[in-house]
């Protein structure tokens, strides 16, 4: 499934083949599995796209029991992008939705050099992700 992009999104290419959206030096994708939304993102997340990052991530919190956000391809993302992060743990937790992210070791770095690496669920693999997802719904199902 791919939601609609954004009007400011529309610099960014579609190819409706493959369901991947080109964007200033990102390629980024979503695909379900197992109830969990997967957010693929593979180049560099920079001033030029980080905004349209922020939409196409955000748009599928709620869309799915689950968010995985998969940055195991981002060789480059700026302090925004941080932010952007935080946004959607914000909304992932105001909505009750399990997440994670699959960190890049550049990712992983900056998350540690901003003192975030134990604030995010941040984790290594697809696979630990929705492990981790399935652990924090039943976690949930506990607290109810």
């Amino acid at each position: 499934m791919i939601a609609p992009l954004p009007q400011h999104a529309a610099g960014c290419g579609f190819t409706p083949g493959n369901s991947i959206v080109h964007c200033n030096g990102a390629l980024m994708r979503a695909h379900c599995r197992d109830g969990t939304t997967i957010v693929k993102v593979t180049g560099e997340i920079d001033a030029t796209n980080v905004d349209r990052f922020s939409d196409y991530a955000r748009r599928f919190v709620g869309e799915a029991q689950g968010l995985i956000l998969d940055l195991s391809g981002v060789d480059f993302l700026c302090a925004r992008g941080i932010s952007v992060l935080v946004a959607i743990d914000d909304e992932c937790r105001t909505a009750g939705i399990r997440w994670a992210i699959v960190a890049s070791p550049t990712v992983k770095r900056l998350l540690h050099l901003v003192d975030m690496s134990d604030a995010l669920p941040s984790v290594s693999s697809e696979r630990q992700a929705l492990k981790v997802a399935a652990l924090q719904g039943h976690r949930q199902l506990a607290v109810l």
